[in-house]
């Protein structure tokens, strides 16, 4: 493949990838306590709870006074509550702030800010009992700015994000669930002075999640946290691109690494590791994309 196209088509997917994930949780690499953090967390042997008595985790939440279907340990999404995020990447640093709008039956709104740009988008986040089913593609524009025009759409299919904090807890905490969805979309990029459109056409992704550890100790911008879970996801996408005339017939694999406080959200992600799977080769691409946590507003 050429490496002309190779690396726009990575860009592209691997932002889809991220605003997939809430637009939430990578570290940034310029910050040296967050890094030293991540240094420490990683090299320390992550240790499982091995029952639910050794739990100790603290739901801020009066369950009878408040709409829950949204509300997990994981992402808990309560109306009023605000997060801001930074992704970090070699392009550069893109803040943004996320508001809870709304949580109303099985749906919250949740509204996306741009910092840099001021572009706000919505996303409807679907919720059932606690578990967090899907959350929708965001604009591709609002994340790439001028580089890129168009959208792309992730149609739920079956699984689940995030599972409650019962069904973690059932499964000692050593659990692995799926999710899987459906994109479809149209991009077009510029790259080195040439405009490229990209089309995916119902292409299926998979999300495969495990928890690794917990208990961990973990410092972002927004604060030290002292009882971490880490989550790993490989997520594959079979694509069949059309890109200036040239069809591409491949499977993107990304791993990444996620920890999450209870009841407070993300707090870092990193990607460990991109492939591309493509007429019987595989070809490994070296990317360094993380976003952080910088500040969490509890809802009210």
């Amino acid at each position: 493949m050429n490496k002309k196209y190779l690396y726009p088509l990575l860009t592209i997917l691997i932002i889809f990838t991220l605003s997939c994930n809430f637009l939430t949780s990578e570290k940034p690499e310029d910050n040296a306590s967050s890094a030293e953090a991540e240094d420490n967390a990683s090299s320390a042997e992550p240790e499982l709870i091995p029952t639910a008595e050794d739990v100790a985790i603290e739901n801020p939440i009066d369950n009878s006074t408040e709409n829950l279907a949204c509300y997990n340990i994981l992402y808990p999404l309560l109306e009023g509550q605000q997060m801001v995020y930074k992704s970090t990447s070699p392009e550069g640093d893109i803040k943004t702030g996320m508001t809870v709008a709304t949580v109303e039956g099985n749906f919250a709104r949740v509204d996306m800010l741009n910092i840099g740009t001021g572009i706000t988008t919505q996303s409807a986040v679907e919720c059932e009992d606690g578990v967090i089913k899907h959350f929708p593609a965001i604009s591709m524009g609002t994340v790439l700015g001028d580089m890129v025009a168009g959208e792309m759409t992730m149609e739920y299919i079956s699984g689940f994000i995030a599972p409650t904090e019962e069904t973690l807890v059932s499964n000692n905490w050593d659990m692995a669930w799926e999710s899987e969805y459906m994109v479809n979309g149209e991009i077009t990029m510029e790259y080195e002075g040439e405009s490229i459109t990209v089309t995916i056409d119902n292409s299926p992704v998979l999300m495969k999640w495990q928890t690794v550890g917990t208990g961990q100790s973990i410092t972002v911008e927004a604060g030290s946290y002292n009882n971490v879970i880490e989550i790993t996801r490989e997520m594959t996408m079979d694509i069949s691109l059309n890109m200036s005339g040239m069809q591409l017939d491949s499977t993107l694999i990304i791993h990444s690494t996620h920890f999450f406080e209870p009841y407070i959200g993300m707090l870092e992600m990193q990607i460990d590791e991109v492939s591309v799977k493509m007429q019987g080769m595989t070809f490994p691409i070296a990317m360094n994309e993380t976003m952080e946590l910088v500040e969490f507003r509890p809802a009210e």
